[in-house]
């Protein structure tokens, strides 16, 4: 470690409170990451996926699961305080998300509900859209479906059967540009879905002298649960970010990116696959070496995943958009286990960087106008 300066907090939100908690990072502090703790859901998922050939019990599974993801979260905080973020060092606020779930749930009330955010699908209507990448992660491509999920038309044409005469509040993790909450909120408006209200669990501010951000998007009112402020910041100085840990380990989440064999697939936000500082601002000198610390967490969590199953971890537990991330770039075969690919990576590193950046430049020279 470099004698990077961190610390952790704890963000827990008052499910009580009727107004947004603000939270201001003072540009002279450490650049400061923000983190949803997503242990639950993300378990959730990874039992349902890996428990098919294991007889393990469902609850021991879980619990050993959700103690390999924290140990993995806490890989993953070492590899960025070993990463240069400036002079002042990194500090890390973890949000307790079922505090975060419980404070929308309760600002949403009784009324219906749209959901961008995977970890808040129940009793919504779930719109399942991201912004889709090149591979890289440095170009974006606009509003595309999720990975092996309806195009976004036919999502929203099953919005408009029986809609709610005073409009939809619509649901999202996180608002950091507003690019992509606008885009929805565009999409849906140009469809007929009214849209009255939008609620994010986390939104980050601007760099406006009054540290505030807009109260509104194309004419939604946009009521955050948390709200953070830059206090004190020049410009465009970043003193701020915002991402979750499950798009980290692969084949947990990650970056939407177009795969060569034109479909979508989902892309951990490490090297080879995506810049980390295009996503989460790791200075560049930096980058590879981050990637080099990813895929050691990667290792020991699929190791420990691995030795609870009572079998290996192969290509074949992964789910359909990071199996084909990896077959579509000849990374790796079904049966191949999951630890090899890893250490292949580390092996070969420059070579797949070269080879991911080759095929996003291919990717941009066929991608529609429009994507939908």
């Amino acid at each position: 470690m470099r004698g990077v300066v961190s610390d952790l907090r704890v963000v827990q939100p008052d499910p009580t409170l009727d107004a947004p908690t603000y939270v201001d990072v003072p540009a002279a502090g450490a650049f400061v990451l923000i983190m949803r703790d997503d242990t639950a859901y993300c378990v959730e998922q990874l039992c349902r996926r890996l428990s098919g050939r294991s007889a393990v019990p469902p609850g021991e599974l879980s619990a050993a699961l959700t103690e390999s993801y924290r140990a993995f979260q806490d890989d993953l905080r070492g590899a960025f305080r070993d990463t240069a973020y400036g002079p002042r060092g990194i500090a890390f606020h973890v949000v307790d998300g079922h505090q975060l779930e419980r404070s929308v749930r309760r600002w949403v009330g009784g009324g219906p509900v749209i959901s961008l955010d995977p970890l808040v699908e129940r009793a919504a209507r779930p719109l399942r859209v991201s912004r889709g990448f090149l591979l890289g992660g440095r170009k974006a491509l606009g509003l595309v479906p999720r990975p092996d999920t309806d195009p976004i038309g036919r999502q929203i044409t099953t919005l408009l059967k029986n809609p709610p005469e005073h409009g939809y509040t619509l649901v999202e993790d996180d608002v950091s540009t507003g690019g992509t909450l606008a885009g929805v909120i565009r999409l849906l408006q140009e469809a007929g879905v009214r849209v009255r209200r939008a609620i994010p669990g986390i939104r980050l501010a601007g760099t406006a002298p009054t540290g505030t951000a807009p109260t509104g998007i194309l004419g939604v009112a946009v009521d955050p649960v948390l709200q953070y402020r830059a206090v004190g910041a020049a410009g465009a100085e970043r003193v701020m970010e915002l991402t979750d840990p499950r798009n980290f380990l692969l084949g947990a989440s990650g970056l939407v990116v177009r795969l060569p064999d034109r479909t979508w697939g989902r892309a951990p936000y490490w090297l080879p696959f995506v810049s980390t500082t295009a996503r989460v601002g790791v200075a560049a000198a930096y980058e590879k070496e981050f990637a080099f610390g990813m895929l050691e967490a990667n290792r020991r969590f699929f190791v420990r995943a691995g030795q609870v199953l009572g079998r290996t971890v192969r290509v074949a537990d992964l789910p359909p958009a990071t199996r084909r991330l990896l077959m579509s770039l000849d990374m790796a075969s079904l049966s191949r286990p999951v630890c090899s690919v890893l250490e292949g990576l580390g092996v070969w590193m420059d070579r797949w960087i070269d080879v991911v950046a080759e095929s996003a430049d291919r990717s941009d020279l066929d991608v529609p106008g429009a994507v939908r």
